[in-house]
């Protein structure tokens, strides 16, 4: 309304003058009735103004109303509507012939994106009989192969099932509806079958695992948890030191919250690098992460937000002496 009064200042002015104009002929013609002219034209005037304001501007809105429904659904009965206030049926009959395109385009485009999503997901599940046979005869033919060629089959099958995991959990973020399950589970029991999952992968990089967790259930999505902490302890592990690498996990209960904390003894994260570290793509300026996707610790921010559980850094550990992520869990 105040912008309204403000465009609308230019005739309320020019007809103010008017009044002026008339008064000032009544006061040379008949000076006498100026104590009963003047209020009335005052009156009369405000009321006109009063009336023109409401009127034009409840016809703006409308205008405004179906200008937005043209831009949002563009039919043939909302544009003759349109041209029928407006009256530019040449500029109208445009825009319509654009947005009906760019319309069209978009459709086209959601329905390549849906089918590509498909594609994605049952190539994953494709990509997993094969990935979870390869695991079987690992495991069927461990004693005819040596130590070493086992632990690095294993760790390699480990890492191909990691990036074909992110893959089908990335596929499933962009869709519209995430499919989430909330119940009530171990939070430990489920950090204890990702470190084993994990094994594999703390036998290669030779990384000392200490965990200090307390037997406590939350709920949540236990699915979505067990990527979540893969990604972590994937993360955690790889910027580990790589000399004598540490991995520490704690779990503990706090009033009504559940605090998990992941942390490292790597050299950190540079504190200009802390306010991107979950942003899609980023890996920042150390020379180890160069060869990093940048989306594990993507997926974990967008997916905690999912289902609203709290995630930051702790900033309780100095720069350069490890890294440390921790998860809160309401109870």
């Amino acid at each position: 309304m105040k912008r309204y009064l403000k465009q609308a200042g230019n005739w309320i002015g020019l007809l103010l003058l008017t009044d002026l104009g008339f008064i000032f002929v009544i006061w040379i013609m008949r000076r006498e009735a100026m104590k009963y002219m003047v209020p009335f034209i005052i009156l009369f005037t405000l009321l006109v103004c009063v009336m023109g304001i409401f009127m034009d501007y409840y016809r703006r809105q409308k205008t405004e109303r179906i200008l937005m429904q043209f831009l949002d659904t563009p039919t043939e009965r909302v544009r003759d509507e349109l041209v029928t206030r407006l009256g530019e049926s040449s500029v109208i009959d445009m825009a319509y012939k654009k947005l009906v395109e760019q319309s069209a385009m978009i459709n086209e485009k959601t329905v390549e994106l849906a089918s590509y999503r498909e594609y994605i997901e049952s190539w994953v599940h494709e990509a997993k009989t094969p990935l979870a046979l390869s695991t079987l005869v690992l495991d069927n033919h461990m004693d005819e192969m040596s130590p070493y060629v086992y632990a690095r089959m294993n760790y390699i099958s480990h890492q191909l099932n990691e990036d074909v995991e992110r893959i089908l959990f990335y596929a499933r973020l962009q869709t519209d509806h995430t499919d989430i399950k909330f119940s009530k589970f171990s939070l430990d029991g489920c950090i204890m079958e990702v470190l084993q999952e994990y094994q594999p992968f703390f036998e290669e990089k030779k990384i000392k695992v200490n965990t200090g967790i307390a037997p406590i259930e939350v709920v949540s999505d236990r699915k979505i948890v067990f990527f979540m902490l893969s990604q972590l302890i994937d993360n955690a592990v790889k910027y580990a030191d790589e000399k004598e690498g540490e991995l520490f996990i704690s779990l503990n209960g706090v009033e009504d919250k559940v605090h998990l904390g992941i942390y490292n003894n790597g050299e950190g994260v540079p504190p200009e690098d802390t306010p991107f570290i979950f942003d899609k793509g980023f890996t920042g300026g150390h020379p180890n992460r160069q060869k990093a996707t940048g989306m594990g610790l993507y997926l974990v921010r967008q997916y905690a937000e999912k289902i609203c559980v709290q995630l930051g850094l702790d900033k309780y550990i100095p720069y350069e002496t490890g890294f440390g992520i921790e998860l809160i869990f309401s109870l």
